[in-house]
This record gives C-alpha cells, sequence and structure tokens, in this order.
C-alpha cells in the first residue's frame, strides 16, 4: 500500500508541476527587440542578400551604412570578409557594445532582387520609410523573389553559346549546334548543383562534355556521317563552353573589390576563379586524353580563330550581353538595355583598335564606357548597375586567350617554346581581366558625380517642382535611439 500511494502522490505532484509549466508564460528571444537591434538586424539581412547574391564588397558596405545611418543614432562598422559580415556598434561606456557575424551562402544572382533591396536601400537613406515599413517591405522583398523558369535559363545559357560561335562564325549549323551544347551544358550544371556537387568538379564535368561533343563531331565530320557541314573547328565549340563557364566566374567582382581595398575578399573570390578555372583545365585535359586512347583524330595545337564580319561581330555581342542578364533573371527591358550596351562596348573595342591602341588598353577603353554608360541608365532606367555591366562586359572576356593558353600548356612539356607561349597567353589573358575590371570601376566612379549633378539640375526645373509632392507625416522618420 505505500508503494502504491508513493506512486499515486508522484504522478499527483508530475501533473500539478505539468499545469504550472504550461500556464506559465515564457517569453522566447527576439519577440521583444530594442528599435536598435531591429535596424541591426535589418541590415544585416539587406547585407547578406546582396553579398550572396555577387555584389561587390563596397557595395555592400554601401548600403549597409546607409542603413545604419538613418535608424541608428551611435555609429556602427561594417566589415565584408568574402562570405563573412562583421557589424559592430560601440555604444559608449555605459552599454555593452553590439556585434553581429553572418555567413552568406553564395547562390545565383538575381537582378530583379538585387534591384528591390537597392531600392529599399535608397528609400531609407532618403528617410523616406519607417523602421517597421522598412521591415515588413524587406520580408516582402524576400517572400516574393521573381524567378525566370528554368527553361529560360537554359535557353538564354544557350544563347551565350551561340552569341560567341556568333562572333567567329556566321555558320547557321554551327551557330545551331553551339546553341544546344550550351543548354546541355546550363541543364546538366544546373543537374549537378541540385544533387549537391562541388563546383570544381562540376566546372570539370562541363568541360570534358564540351570537349567530347567536339571531339565526337569532328570524328563524325571526317568519317562522312556528317554532310552537311563542310567544315567544324573543334576550338570553337570548345570556346562556347568555356566561355559560359567563365561566364558565371567573380573575375570582375574578385578584381573590382581588389581595386576598391578589400583584399581579403578579394583573394578568395580570385582563389575560387583559380579553383574553377581548374576544373576546366582537369575537363578538357581528360576529354583530349579520351580521345587519343580511342584514336580519334583531334587538334594537338589550338587554332587560332578569324573573327567574322562586323555586323556578325555586332550581333554575336548584343546577343551574349542579352542572355547573360536573361539567365540571371533580369528583366526585358535590362536584357534589352544590355544587348545595347554590350554591342557598344564592343564597338569601342574596335574603335581602339582601329585607332592603332593594343587590345589591352582597347578592351579597358570599352569596360570604362560600359561602366559609365550603365551608372548613368541605371537611374534612368530603375536597372542595377551590375546587371549592365556584368552583362555588357561578358563579350570582352578572354576566353580563346584562356583556352589557347591552356591548351599550349596541357599539351606541351615544360622546356618546350610552346609551353611558354601558352604561360603568356595565360598571364594575357589575366592582364585583359584586370583591365578590364579596371576599366568598369573606373567608369563607374566617373559616371556617379555626373548623375547626382543631372539629378540636382532635373530637381531644379520649374515643371519638376510643380510636380513634387511633400512626405506625409506618416513618413517622416525620427532617429531610433539604441
Amino acid at each position: 500500500m505505500k508503494l502504491v500511494d508513493l506512486i499515486q502522490t508522484s504522478l499527483k505532484k508530475s501533473i500539478l508541476s505539468q499545469r504550472e509549466l504550461e500556464a506559465t508564460s515564457i517569453e522566447k528571444a527576439g519577440e521583444n527587440l530594442t528599435p536598435n537591434m531591429r535596424a541591426l538586424r535589418l541590415t544585416m539581412g539587406v547585407a547578406t542578400q546582396l553579398l550572396s547574391m555577387g555584389a561587390s564588397a563596397s557595395s555592400v558596405a554601401h548600403n549597409a551604412l546607409g542603413i545604419t545611418r538613418t535608424y541608428c543614432t551611435r555609429p556602427v562598422h561594417v566589415d565584408v570578409s568574402y562570405t563573412i559580415i562583421t557589424i559592430s556598434q560601440d555604444r559608449g561606456t555605459e552599454r555593452e557594445p553590439l556585434t553581429l557575424v553572418r555567413s552568406a551562402v553564395m547562390r545565383e544572382a538575381n537582378y530583379q532582387t538585387i534591384q528591390r533591396l537597392q531600392r529599399l536601400a535608397k528609400y531609407i537613406r532618403t528617410k523616406h520609410l519607417t523602421l517597421a515599413e522598412a521591415e515588413k517591405e524587406y520580408d516582402h522583398i524576400l517572400a516574393t523573389q521573381k524567378d525566370h523558369p528554368n527553361w529560360v535559363r537554359h535557353v538564354s545559357s544557350g544563347g551565350i553559346a551561340a552569341g560567341i560561335s556568333i562572333l567567329y562564325s556566321g555558320s547557321a549549323p554551327i551557330i545551331a549546334l553551339t546553341f544546344v551544347i550550351g543548354m546541355l551544358i546550363s541543364w546538366g550544371t544546373n543537374r549537378l548543383y541540385k544533387y549537391g556537387m562541388s563546383a570544381f568538379f562540376v566546372q570539370a564535368l562541363a568541360a570534358l562534355f564540351a570537349t567530347l561533343m567536339a571531339t565526337g563531331l569532328t570524328w563524325a565530320m571526317n568519317s562522312g556521317y556528317i554532310d552537311f557541314l563542310p567544315y567544324i573547328n573543334p576550338t570553337l565549340i570548345i570556346i562556347s563552353g568555356i566561355v559560359l563557364l567563365v561566364a558565371g566566374m567573380m573575375i570582375v567582382s574578385a578584381l573590382q573589390d581588389a581595386i576598391d581595398e578589400y583584399y581579403l575578399t578579394a583573394s578568395a573570390r580570385l582563389l575560387k576563379v583559380v579553383m574553377l578555372t581548374g576544373g576546366i583545365v582537369m575537363g578538357v585535359a581528360a576529354g583530349l586524353y579520351v580521345a587519343q586512347r580511342l584514336d580519334i583524330s583531334f587538334a594537338t595545337t589550338p587554332d587560332r580563330l578569324a573573327l567574322s564580319t562586323t555586323s556578325y561581330q555586332y550581333i554575336g555581342a548584343a546577343l551574349v550581353a542579352a542572355m547573360f542578364a536573361l539567365s540571371n533573371h533580369a528583366r526585358i527591358v535590362a536584357a534589352l538595355l544590355a544587348a545595347g550596351i554590350g554591342a557598344f562596348g564592343y564597338y569601342c573595342s574596335l574603335l581602339g583598335v582601329a585607332a592603332g591602341l593594343a587590345i589591352i588598353p582597347s578592351y579597358g577603353l570599352a569596360a570604362a564606357v560600359i561602366g559609365f554608360a550603365a551608372t548613368i541608365l541605371s537611374r534612368i532606367w530603375q536597372i542595377p548597375s551590375m546587371a549592365i555591366v556584368s552583362a555588357g562586359i561578358i563579350p570582352l572576356v578572354p576566353g580563346l586567350s584562356l583556352y589557347n593558353g591552356l591548351m599550349h600548356v596541357i599539351q606541351n612539356p615544360t622546356w618546350t617554346l610552346q609551353f611558354d607561349e601558352g604561360v603568356s597567353m595565360l598571364v594575357r589573358a589575366l592582364m585583359i581581366a584586370v583591365t578590364i575590371a579596371a576599366g568598369a570601376t573606373f567608369g563607374a566612379m566617373i559616371g556617379r558625380p555626373m548623375r547626382r549633378k543631372a539629378l540636382q539640375i532635373h530637381n531644379q526645373l520649374p515643371f519638376r517642382k510643380l510636380s513634387r509632392k511633400r512626405p506625409k507625416p506618416s513618413e517622416t522618420n525620427p532617429v531610433i535611439e539604441p
């Protein structure tokens, strides 16, 4: 009986304690944050989203500091180290400092989301949104992100490959062939990323596929199985695939971070570029080895492709720029604008060569024009300048120099003249990439003050003053105490 009483007493106590626990109101962390902490959290969210989509470190820091200057009385320090964002606030001697650290998971760029986030940061800097309204708008942006369907991305990737082939050939069958190969590479890389494969091996398998396709087509043509194509240049097939892979790299962003003195972020991004380029080298070398083992004739040295007519070059440059913008979820208007900027930038590069400049300064001049035009037009058309710059410089990416250098290095011993020529080609490709990044950054630096001056002149016009509306009292945004 004592044992039964003990059990009953224990059960009653357990039931009573459970009821008391259920009746107790527990406040969870994060439900009642101070306005200062909410502002820092909003800043961290915007900065993380921008960095994860490939925005430059200077752009991320600029937008983050604009938000904190509006909503915080105490100054805030923002540091970007590749994928790590640190926000630190010194709140004086009476309160503990606040430090937030977050790691951004890299993902594909979405220019529509970048545009909306940058517009939100702009409205906050101009004090047109309260903190509650800004938080609500940020949540709405993340909940209603607009992505293109996968088939649009695959078609646009095929368009990039077709645009590269148009630069060097006006043959319709070859253009259609490279278009199909580009679509297959885009579809395959997308599936491999979904399976969790690392970027290095994805690059290697994509380059292997492009090399094997070029080898197989060459064998079929030499064997008489393909008679509708008079000649297939395997270099053109591989170049189209390689540029499609290089287009996804962050070469220009990395070098732009170095120019903006974010050296740690630039070093990490450059190392990623080196690793992805190593994947391309591994894939091409494996494809050549398979071709040799199967006794399939393949060019031992890369052919020097000749550019097609000027009209075809402009069409190819415009198509590459437009398709690259579309593959990153840009709007149709942004894609058309990128096509015009890409063709105009390519025209500037040809103009520089015709004027007697070397290829490297000519590409730098073209990139500066692209950066300047993108900075001016982005405000008019409400399109992020990053979208136009990235798309406009893609036709200038030294894919052919990269391929020729890699082939010479892979296929020749280190003591031969061809190996030294390959190394010089790789250095030349790197110098072109540096010049493109420097030119685009310089053009944007010149364009920003001119854009501000043009806006000031526009706002001082009489009709502009009459149409300007005063902000509502609810839109005024007092500074929030920490």
